[in-house]
């Protein structure tokens, strides 16, 4: 089954163009009325939809621990550092959107 995300307002643009011209399917917070949501709004609307938040926000990696202690789920986060390029990151994220499984993702994080 394929993965679809669901993307931070700041992930660029590009990356989303990239990976719908690729077949994946990505729904942003623009798109879903959340751009200026808090990240705790974000993450539980990730929740909700069943779908990875992908980001380049540090707070989620804090969210993340809290969750985590507090025994709470989510679905997965995919964390975009400013090293890496638009083109690595389309990659990847297409990568593991054709050939994971949510359930390899949940409650975890993924560095790229």
């Amino acid at each position: 089954m394929a993965i679809s995300y669901y993307f931070d307002a700041p992930v660029h643009r590009a990356i989303q163009l990239g990976l719908q011209l690729r077949g994946v399917d990505v729904l942003t917070a623009q798109e879903d009325d959340k751009s200026n949501a808090a990240d705790e709004i974000i993450l539980g609307r990730s929740v909700q939809l069943n779908r990875p938040l992908v980001t380049t926000d540090h707070d989620f990696l804090v969210l993340a621990k809290d969750y985590h202690n507090q025994g709470e789920t989510f679905i997965g986060i995919f964390f975009l550092s400013p090293q890496v390029s638009i083109g690595y990151a389309i990659e990847e994220l297409e990568f593991y959107a054709k050939l994971g499984e949510l359930e390899d993702f949940a409650n975890q994080v993924v560095f790229l």
